[in-house]
C-alpha cells in the first residue's frame, strides 16, 4: 500500500469512528473474516467500499460500509438462526441517495433456498439496517455440506457506472442421525473444536493424558505440536481397538489402586489408537501408574497425578495405564457427551487439552 493510500485509509477510518461498527459475538475481530467456534461463526467487515463515477470514469462520490453477521447453529436442529446488519461509516458530501439490495441463497436442500435479506433498502450515514432470519436443511441421506453465497449491492438513480456487487460465502455442514443416532444438527466443518478434560474432575485419567502428550512423540491431539486426533465411529472396530490393548489376559489390576482399571490413550474411539497403528497387546505402549496423593475418598484429588513404570522411549505408539476406575469411565463418558455435542462425523478432527479445573 502506497502512503498517499495508507493515509487515506487513517483518514477515513478516523471520520468512520463516530459511527459505530455492528457488533456481534465476534466484535474485536473486526478485520472481515469468519471467526468460529463448532456452532457459530460471524464476521464483522469494516471495508466495504462503494464508488459511484460519471459516464467518463470520473469518481462522482464515494462511501464506506461495514457489514456484521452472526450464524448461530444447533447439534440438535437442522435449523439456524442469522443476523445480518449493514451500517454506512462515511460518505462524501455529494452521495446520492443509496439503496443496498442483500441476498443470501443457500444449497439446494436449504429451505429456504433464497433470501431477501434487504432488497434496494435506502441507507443513509449512520443508520443500522438490521434483519434477522431462518434457513434449515431439508436432509438427505449422507452429509450436506451447504455453500450459504453472499450478494451485497447499492443502487444510486442515474448511476451510469457503479462498483461491482460484493460477494462472499460461508460453509455449514447438517446430517440427519449420521453423526449421532437419534438427532440431527448443523455445524460448522471447518472448525476443528477442542475436547477440554479437566484435571479437578478427572485426576489421574486426565494427567495421563497429558503425561502422553508431553513426554511421547505422537502428542496427539495437542495443539501446536502434534495433529488433531480423529473420531472413530464404529462401535465394533473401537471394540477391538479396546481388545488389543487392554483386552482378557492383557492386564492386570493393580490391588493398591482403588478400582483399578487399563485406561488407554489415544482413545479406543480415535483413529489415532494404538492397535489401528501397530499395537497389538497394550504391553507395547508406554506404561504408567496412578499415585496416590491424598485419602479423602475423592478420587480425582486422592488420585491426581501419574508416573511411568518401567522404561519409556518416547516413541511409543500409545500409553496404558491403571487408572481408578470411575476416573477411567468418567472420561470416556465426557468423550462421548463432547462427540454429540460437536457432533463429530467419522474422521472428523478434534483437538484435546487438558484444563486445571
Amino acid at each position: 500500500m502506497s502512503e498517499a493510500a495508507a493515509r487515506q485509509r487513517s483518514a477515513s477510518a478516523a471520520a468512520a469512528a463516530a459511527v459505530p461498527l455492528p457488533a456481534n459475538d465476534c466484535t474485536g475481530n473486526e478485520d472481515g473474516s469468519w471467526w468460529a467456534s463448532r456452532l457459530s461463526q460471524c464476521q464483522i467487515d469494516p471495508d466495504v467500499r462503494y464508488t459511484l463515477r460519471d459516464k467518463d470514469g470520473k469518481v462522482v462520490a464515494t462511501a464506506l460500509f461495514a457489514t456484521g453477521q452472526q450464524m448461530d447453529l444447533s447439534p440438535t436442529s437442522l435449523e439456524w438462526t442469522e443476523t445480518d446488519q449493514l451500517v454506512m461509516l462515511e460518505a462524501s458530501p455529494n452521495l446520492p441517495a443509496l439503496t443496498a439490495t442483500w441476498t443470501t441463497k443457500c444449497s439446494a436442500t436449504c429451505s429456504p433456498a433464497t433470501t431477501a435479506v434487504f432488497a434496494k433498502q435506502p441507507v443513509k450515514l449512520g443508520q443500522l439496517l438490521k434483519k434477522t432470519y431462518k434457513v434449515a436443511d431439508v436432509p438427505t441421506k449422507t452429509y450436506d455440506f451447504l455453500d450459504v453465497d453472499y450478494t451485497l449491492n447499492f443502487d444510486a438513480a442515474g448511476a451510469t457506472e457503479i462498483t461491482p456487487p460484493s460477494t462472499w460465502d460461508a460453509e455449514v455442514r447438517c446430517d440427519e442421525k449420521i453423526a449421532v443416532a437419534n438427532t440431527s444438527g448443523c455445524i460448522v466443518p471447518w472448525m476443528t473444536p477442542t475436547f477440554n478434560v479437566s484435571r479437578a474432575q478427572y485426576g489421574s485419567s486426565a494427567d495421563m493424558l497429558n503425561w502422553a502428550q508431553t513426554n511421547l512423540s505422537g502428542h496427539w491431539g495437542l495443539k501446536n505440536s502434534g495433529q488433531p486426533l480423529h473420531r472413530l465411529q464404529s462401535t465394533k472396530d473401537q471394540a477391538a481397538n479396546r481388545q488389543a490393548i487392554c483386552g482378557t489376559g492383557k492386564f492386570t489390576k493393580d490391588p493398591a489402586i482403588t478400582d483399578d482399571s487399563c485406561d488407554e490413550f489415544p482413545f479406543a474411539g480415535t483413529y489415532e489408537s494404538g492397535a489401528l497403528n501397530g499395537v497389538d497387546h497394550g504391553n507395547q505402549c508406554a506404561q504408567v501408574t496412578s499415585v496416590r496423593k491424598n485419602n479423602t475418598g475423592d478420587l480425582a484429588f486422592d488420585w491426581q497425578t501419574v508416573t511411568p513404570v518401567g522404561t519409556v522411549t518416547g516413541t511409543e505408539k500409545c500409553v496404558r495405564g491403571h487408572i481408578p476406575g470411575p476416573l477411567n469411565s468418567d472420561v470416556g463418558s465426557a468423550y462421548g457427551n463432547f462427540v454429540k455435542a460437536a457432533r463429530l462425523a467419522d474422521n472428523d478432527p478434534f483437538w484435546l487439552r487438558v484444563t486445571s479445573s
